[in-house]
């Protein structure tokens, strides 16, 4: 496109605009922010959990995936139940991440990807899949996605290191799992929302251990947020 089309193109862009009505305008907006800033037309389209430049991101709500993009897991060894772009997500992220699957499909997909910090485990059996986690004493990251649920909870709060997090996606329909958690003196915070590919909101729930000291990315948090405001001044 040449500098003149994009002008006019700029020029049709805001007659139009403002000849709709503002709530119209504003649902507008809105619409763009999900669909094209958050990426959620590419991941539907695609049927895969990536961002609006199609790198992976895990299948947990936006505002989940936000809150995690804040934080420096450089030092961090994750453990997840349930494998997929989650694992391309924390490989890059993280000093190591073991994964267990159940489902060959998804254990295909995830092994093709594997980088050197990672280990791809096939596990079909229910006890040996819940117990895989036992390969190491603690983990600073346990992500709970996958299979049998509510025994991974009960499982996953004595491999929790100091200082570290459980992540229980889709908590709204295993609340029995956030209960086990809850229970466990563990700090919940529930971050509701849309997510990836699907057209509904769900929960992602994120417990933190008592002693929580993950340090963030950036000189400060929060970070500002896709589609928030960008011209307000700096607090001094």
């Amino acid at each position: 496109m040449t500098h003149n089309e994009k002008d006019k193109t700029m020029i049709i862009r805001k007659v139009v605009g403002n000849l709709l009505p503002r709530y119209i305008r504003s649902a507008l907006a809105n619409i763009r922010i999900l669909e094209l800033e958050y990426g959620h037309l590419r991941s539907s389209r695609q049927w895969e959990c990536v961002d609006k430049s199609g790198g992976p991101i895990p299948w947990y709500t936006y505002p989940a995936i936000e809150y995690l993009d804040q934080l420096d897991f450089k030092d961090k060894v994750v453990f997840e139940w349930g494998g997929g772009n989650s694992s391309i997500y924390w490989a890059k992220r993280a000093s190591q991440v073991l994964t267990a699957e159940d489902n060959k499909d998804w254990y295909r997909k995830v092994k093709s990807q594997q980088k050197a910090n990672q280990e791809v485990l096939l596990i079909q059996e229910q006890e040996e899949y819940v117990n895989a986690i036992n390969l190491r004493r603690g983990y600073d990251v346990i992500v709970i996605d996958g299979s049998y649920r509510y025994q991974c909870s009960k499982v996953a709060q004595k491999f929790l290191l100091p200082g570290g997090m459980i992540i229980l996606d889709n908590s709204d329909w295993h609340p029995e799992s956030a209960e086990i958690l809850r229970g466990a003196d563990l700090i919940e915070v529930d971050f509701h929302g849309f997510g990836p590919i699907i057209s509904y909101t769900w929960t992602t729930s994120i417990f933190l251990h008592r002693e929580f000291s993950f340090k963030g990315l950036s000189g400060k948090q929060p970070t500002r947020g896709i589609g928030s405001l960008r011209h307000r001044k700096q607090e001094t």
